[in-house]
């Protein structure tokens, strides 16, 4: 132990003389860092679902056979058909196709049991208290003792539904809209007793629902960028059922310590939205969750799990049950979430025919619910690079935290002149580690820029050298080694009192109230704007939710609060894998997801989300500085209209290690620059084409070939495979692309 301290004492006198830095420097060093794999490497295309694939044209026949006792509703278009038993309904669509929200026809060897269940429009999952370990049972509209009445109202019809068991009740309404129909449960409607809480709805879960593989075609999924589910009898050894969580996991009711422990696998879900396909460009149904989206979570039930039948459907949650730690061993008690979540569900089912009866229809149907909040984009004669710099990171020091400059505001400014003169004309910049406390530690104090950095000259050049320039803030989470809050009276906790804890190897991050968070943010915001900067880039804001439970603010509560704030600031806004609520109120998506799960449940992964996003917002991919292979990642930002992204730093990466920011492990300028350069012309190329326009189609010629149609009329295919293509007489190189002008 002695000579520990002496050894220190000895290393701090080498520090005051000046010694120390030099160690320091010689023992880093300014080594050439790993090379990024070549651009010119035309590596094998290995066929999976990370791609989209032909789809069969086989017609699609509806075997739905049409109510026999029904109340004929009109509507706008047509008539609709309602079986007041089950309150299934059934609309033809404009092809003739009879859709079924249940289903209708005789399949030999099912139980009555079973027909019932594939009819009944509504099944609540419930809690019995009584029970001391809260057992949970089911009620639909076919339990004994279930009754409802029928109301007609115009185009569509009400119900107020008393289920059986639980004897909770509910009120179920149904509009019929001329392409589309509304399904809606008013929160004011639903009714418990004593003994039975709500645990979840589900809604008409068998509409669409397909029998083995009797119809071509498939379901979407908003998993990640989107992928697809084609009908087929499935391997019997797939045995468990697709279900996520709209938004992600909620994270209020666990035991993690650390939540950087409580992580989904795969990629999540964005967009509050689901469809299936019968008959590919033939017929199809997209449903919209409008209302009680962060409650919500996606199912497919596959044949193996549901007697043959193939079905997506969407479950609302108003209670679960979480664990009550009663010691500091670790010991826990089971308990019941006493206030259910209050909510309303609404789902818009969107009928789509023909050219739109596929994923990019459904895509469109979207962007068009969303028209009135999405803002568009200005048109550019050039693609924008998104490009982040780091300035300030902080470590452990032998005896005192160590601040690394890693990037000064004038040597950020010299990259984008020297990418300027390498025709890079549009950046959007970001400032990360702007303050004294660096990138890590600074959360959620964002008040001024550190002296270290440069002057406020500098900062003005450097603004006035991009084409915006972004600092970067996170608001949500507030780190031990920070200040800007009491960590006595601001943090936000879970159901069972734990405060959300995330831990790195360098300091402790936790949540703040929902109050406090939005407090922080204008206080943010009102320092920051004595600053020549565009906007802010915000870390967690745009995919992060969390209850606030000792304040009694919910997850809707938040998505709302978080809207309101980012409409009443000046500054632009990018946000980081943000959420569908939070769309209308940001300028730029950083960090967009580029594949599905993959799940091997998957056959496709489709560009969804960008298809809806195009023309609207500008998107920019994760970091191209770790692309495993490059030229592949690069074609498929051509693919789905989505800008590259670097981060730059003037210190070389080493620097680093022992931080935060730690995976970073190449981001030197002068190492990448050529890199940045050859990858940004050859997107440039493509893209520069269509800035600002919308996608309108996506055809794939083959497997690894696709045709990508924007709204000026240009096409854009893309050959993913090692060996030439031909395209409209055009052939195209392995691994490139061409502009059909």
């Amino acid at each position: 132990m002695y000579k520990l301290i002496l050894k220190k004492v000895m290393i701090l006198v080498l520090i005051v003389f000046g010694i120390g830095a030099f160690i320091v420097e010689a023992m880093v060093g300014e080594l050439s860092e790993t090379p990024i794999p070549g651009f010119d490497t035309i590596s094998p295309f290995v066929d999976s679902n990370r791609y989209t694939h032909q789809k069969s044209s086989a017609i699609a026949t509806s075997f739905q056979d049409p109510f026999a006792d029904a109340v004929a509703i009109t509507i706008p278009g047509g008539v609709a058909y309602v079986e007041q038993s089950s309150l299934s309904f059934q609309v033809e669509n404009d092809n003739g196709y009879l859709w079924s929200s249940s289903v209708n026809y005789d399949v030999p060897g099912l139980s009555n049991a079973f027909k019932n269940r594939l009819k009944s429009a509504v099944f609540i999952e419930f809690y019995n208290t009584k029970n001391p370990s809260f057992a949970t049972d089911e009620d639909s509209m076919f339990t004994t003792g279930t009754t409802h009445d029928f109301e007609l109202i115009e185009h569509g019809f009400h119900s107020t539904i008393t289920f059986g068991k639980s004897k909770i009740t509910m009120g179920l309404y149904v509009i019929f809209g001329e392409d589309h129909i509304t399904v809606s449960v008013p929160n004011d409607e639903i009714i418990e007793g004593a003994d039975f809480k709500l645990k979840s709805i589900r809604i008409y879960p068998y509409f669409g629902a397909v029998l083995e593989n009797n119809t071509p075609g498939y379901i979407f999924l908003p998993d990640g960028i989107g992928a697809t589910i084609d009908y087929k009898v499935t391997n019997p050894l797939i045995d468990t059922n697709y279900e996520k969580s709209i938004y992600d996991r909620n994270i209020g009711f666990n035991t993690q310590a650390n939540l950087n422990n409580f992580v989904s696998t795969g990629t999540k879900i964005y967009a509050p939205v689901f469809g299936f396909v019968h008959g590919v460009d033939q017929n199809a149904v997209f449903a919209n969750i409008q209302k009680g989206a962060p409650y919500g979570m996606l199912y497919v039930l596959f044949p193996s799990n549901s007697r043959g039948f193939s079905t997506v459907f969407a479950q609302f949650n108003y209670r679960t049950t979480y664990s009550q730690p009663i010691d500091k061993i670790g010991n826990t008690i089971s308990l019941l979430q006493q206030n259910r979540n209050e909510f309303d569900i609404e789902i818009k089912y969107a009928l789509l025919e023909d050219e739109d009866a596929n994923y990019v229809g459904m895509a469109k149907s979207y962007r068009s619910d969303l028209e009135s909040t999405l803002s568009g984009v200005d048109t550019l004669s050039s693609v924008p690079l998104r490009l982040d710099t780091i300035g300030i990171e902080k470590k452990e020091g032998l005896l005192f935290p160590q601040s690394v400059v890693m990037t000064k505001l004038s040597d950020f400014e010299g990259m984008i002149k020297d990418l300027n003169g390498k025709g890079i004309d549009h950046i959007i910049a970001t400032y990360r580690g702007f303050t004294s406390s660096g990138v890590t530690w600074s959360a959620p104090k964002y008040e001024r820029f550190a002296a270290s950095l440069g002057s406020q000259k500098d900062l003005e050049r450097l603004s006035e050298s991009a084409t915006e320039l972004f600092v970067e803030a996170e608001v949500m989470k507030a780190s031990n080694r920070s200040s800007g809050y009491n960590q006595y009276f601001d943090l936000a906790k879970k159901i069972n009192t734990q405060l959300y804890r995330y831990d790195s190897g360098t300091d402790q991050k936790y949540l703040l109230e929902h109050e406090k968070m939005e407090s922080v943010f204008h206080r943010n915001v009102d320092k920051l704007g004595r600053y020549p900067i565009t906007g802010l880039a915000m870390e967690s804001m745009g995919g992060l939710l969390y209850d606030d439970f000792e304040n009694g603010h919910n997850l809707t509560d938040l998505t709302m609060r978080l809207e309101a704030m980012l409409s009443l600031t000046n500054f632009k806004i990018a946000l980081k894998e943000a959420n569908a609520y939070l769309w209308g109120s940001m300028d730029h998506f950083f960090d967009f997801p580029m594949y599905s799960s993959q799940y091997v449940i998957f056959d496709d992964t489709v560009p969804f989300m960008s298809i809806v996003l195009s023309g609207n917002m500008t998107l920019f991919g994760p970091y191209a500085n770790f692309y495993p292979y490059a030229r592949d990642e690069l074609l498929r930002l051509i693919d789905f209209g989505v800008y590259p992204s670097f981060v730059v730093t003037e210190k070389s990466s080493k620097y680093l290690q022992k931080t935060g920011l730690e995976s970073i492990y190449s981001s030197r300028y002068d190492d990448i620059a050529p890199l940045i350069d050859t990858y940004y012309h050859f997107v440039d190329g493509a893209l520069s084409h269509v800035v600002g326009q919308t996608i309108e189609a996506r055809e794939v010629l083959a497997s690894g070939l696709v045709v990508v149609t924007y709204a000026n009329g240009i096409r854009i295919a893309v050959n993913y495979r090692n060996q030439s293509m031909t395209v409209s007489g055009v052939t195209i190189l392995p691994k490139s692309y061409h502009v059909f002008l």
